[in-house]
């Protein structure tokens, strides 16, 4: 990424934060509102951007006199900067709040920090060193309790978004629809959600005391649908699985990549899940490298990517590497795998 320094919004701006599997309902609820709105999520998901080509304070009013059911927080931004290729980012995140302009030094202030992602900083240090940007002898006076006004820096890894707001401008709302998963079932990634759907689709039949392979694991959304399922599971990855994945009793986790394994010690296999991102061709060469760890008739599963919008001939090419290897290849496009292709087959 190159260095990008801050720059000032075109249009008034909101950021909105909703219960993460909830977006869609957000944005619709925020296009009834502002019904001239750009309204887009962001990558990080529970958070909605909105481009206001209205005024600022009508939005506001707008939301804030509605009755919603899915939008949480409502920030407005102002200046937008990139700090992920720079190499002093606390540095670049001043000279973002250097663009606000002044704050009012007779209101009671303060600086709020939302961080989403992994940085070598923490919020604190982010709001002192932008606290210093504005507060001079005393003014405007700090007051973390009760302040008139925020500085709101809200961070999504290598982005960062800026406002200073008055307090009354910065809204919360009743959440009346919040929860997707009941309580210890959100899924580990929203790949558990395939799986599931490959299972009921072709209807695998497994046998009891089963053993499964899942080839680039990482965070682990397969691997604990699998461990549901079968007896062991074997996650191969050098990431780190998810705690609620390692923590589970019949879980093995390999730190290597699918290509470097040591067959002779890992035993056979009654299924070999691949949802790893990979050209189509090379991920079925690597499912038929690994056949011999099945046992005969055992099934594999993987995820056809699509890097081109030549869909049928990714597919073709997966199929024809698969033949040698298996049979009984089926393939389906599901509602969780709408953007890519999931094959189901038995060995030789």
């Amino acid at each position: 990424m190159s260095e990008t320094g801050p720059t000032r919004l075109d249009r008034p701006t909101l950021l909105v934060t909703c219960p993460r599997g909830w977006e869609r309902e957000a944005r619709q609820e925020l296009r009834r509102l502002l019904s001239s709105a750009e309204v887009s999520s962001l990558f990080f998901g529970g958070n909605i951007i909105a481009e206001l080509a209205g005024n600022l304070q009508e939005a506001i009013d707008a939301i804030a006199g509605a009755e919603t059911y899915t939008i949480a927080h409502v920030t407005p931004v102002t200046v937008r900067t990139e700090i992920g290729a720079v190499a002093r980012p606390l540095k670049a995140l001043r000279a973002a709040a250097e663009v606000l302009g002044p704050a009012d030094p007779h209101r009671r202030f303060m600086v709020r920090v939302n961080r989403r992602g992994e940085h070598v900083f923490v919020s604190h240090e982010v709001a002192l060193e932008i606290a210093d940007v504005f507060v001079s002898g005393g003014r405007p006076p700090v007051d973390l309790e009760d302040p008139e006004q925020v500085v709101c820096v809200e961070i999504f890894q290598d982005i960062c978004y800026l406002g200073l707001n008055r307090t009354a401008h910065l809204l919360s709302k009743e959440l009346r629809r919040m929860r997707v998963w009941a309580p210890g079932e959100r899924p580990v990634s929203r790949a558990e959600l395939k799986l599931r759907e490959a299972f009921d689709e072709f209807d695998l039949d497994l046998r009891a005391g089963a053993r499964a392979l899942d080839l680039g694991a990482a965070p682990g959304g397969w691997t604990r649908v699998l461990a549901g399922r079968v007896a062991e599971v074997v996650a191969v990855d050098p990431g780190d699985l998810d705690e609620r994945v390692l923590r589970l009793p019949n879980v093995r986790h390999l730190r290597c990549r699918a290509e470097e394994l040591g067959r002779e010690e890992l035993g056979r296999f009654d299924l070999l899940t691949n949802d790893m991102n990979l050209d189509p061709e090379e991920s079925a060469r690597l499912m038929c490298g690994l056949a011999p760890l099945l046992r005969r008739k055992g099934y594999g599963i993987m995820t056809i990517k699509f890097p081109s919008r030549r869909r049928s001939r990714h597919i073709r090419d997966a199929q024809d590497v698969l033949d040698d290897c298996y049979e009984q290849i089926s393939v389906a496009r599901m509602p969780h795998n709408a953007l890519e292709t999931t094959a189901v087959m038995r060995r030789r």
